[in-house]
């Protein structure tokens, strides 16, 4: 885990941080106890997927949901449960309640849930960078990398949001579901003088043979739009995997048969990458998926901008169509509805 323009994406740490609800479902979410100014960030992993469910990995700067006038600083990997073939790519900027987005859709294949793949962001003061198993699928310069201030931290998340337009109708039948992450580098942005002339040298890294609690945290907590309450509960260190579930409320629990990765265990060990193909990731910062299988919009069904500018930049407005109608309501920072006795700190009101 806001954006009303193109996609509802409500992403993991909560725009309202509130504790968890008692809701039918329970979720997981991993963050870095640090942040970070600038680096490189890869995660080998087979991510979760199933109809209304979202799989991630993302930067975050914390505070970026509080409605104070602060900036708001985001860059993600999504993987959309009803079409797990592709991944979502975004740039979140602006500030709580006037949000600029830049949503991209990415093919890979074998597809997300059912092969590991190593996904790369590369974050520094003039682009940031997308890659699967090596390959570029995006590179963003200047523009909203500008305003990409300050600190994120890494963030792996898996939950369910309520909006079926973006992710699709909630099947529950497909539960229990598992995100693996098998390690995690990261690397410091270090200009000239990281290895074969690169600009990182790596920094730190986890392949999860226990969970080292002084670098990462669980996340528990929930937010309006998502059905899942995030419990520490679902996360866990199992034969070198790092496991996110998804599950049946009072069922956190993962009896399954930890899957193998070979190519990723002599990755992580410097023994090579991935075996690379042009037909594996489609390595185009316009490689988006068919409007038939992701349909980037929120539950106000937008027409995506026409031009490729209005693409780039996605801009948060204020107005939207929801079934030809117009509706008042509160909404947090991330764009979900949230109780107006409870708004004080977070809430942006506007119609929607």
């Amino acid at each position: 885990m806001m954006h009303l323009k193109t996609t509802l994406s409500v992403l993991a740490i909560a725009a309202v941080a509130t504790m968890a609800q008692n809701k039918a479902y329970s979720g997981a979410e991993l963050y870095t106890l640090d942040e970070f100014t600038y680096g490189k960030y890869e995660a080998r992993m087979k991510m979760a997927a199933a109809s209304g469910t979202v799989s991630s990995m993302f930067l975050y700067q914390n505070g970026s949901e509080i409605a104070d006038g602060r900036p708001w600083v985001e860059v993600d990997i999504e993987v959309l449960g009803k079409n797990p073939g592709s991944f979502q790519s975004n740039i979140i900027t602006g500030k709580a309640g006037a949000q600029k987005t830049s949503e991209k859709h990415h093919a890979v294949n074998p597809a997300a849930d059912q092969a590991f793949h190593t996904y790369g962001l590369e974050w520094t003061p003039n682009y940031v960078r997308w890659t699967v198993d090596g390959v570029e699928v995006r590179k963003t310069e200047g523009g909203q990398v500008n305003d990409l201030k300050g600190t994120q931290g890494l963030r792996f998340n898996l939950w369910s949001s309520e909006s079926a337009a973006w992710v699709g109708q909630f099947d529950e039948s497909k539960l229990p579901l598992f995100q693996f992450i098998n390690w995690v580098k990261a690397y410091k942005y270090t200009p000239g003088q990281g290895p074969n002339g690169s600009d990182f040298t790596l920094d730190w890294s986890d392949n999860f043979d226990n969970f080292d609690g002084s670098r990462w945290g669980k996340g528990d907590w929930t937010f309006d739009g998502n059905r899942v309450d995030l419990t520490d509960k679902n996360i866990y260190s199992r034969n070198g995997m790092l496991i996110l579930a998804l599950t049946r409320k009072g069922q956190e629990n993962f009896n399954g048969q930890v899957p193998q990765d070979a190519a990723g265990d002599a990755e992580f060990n410097g023994q090579g990458q991935n075996p690379q193909s042009s037909s594996s990731v489609t390595p185009s910062s316009s490689s988006v998926a068919s409007s038939s299988s992701v349909t980037p919009s929120s539950s106000s069904q937008f027409t995506p901008p026409s031009s490729s500018s209005e693409q780039e930049t996605g801009i948060l407005q204020n107005r939207a169509k929801l079934q030809n109608k117009e509706i008042r309501g509160t909404v947090n920072a991330k764009g979900a509805r949230v109780n107006p006795n409870n708004k004080a700190n977070y809430q942006v009101d506007f119609n929607f």
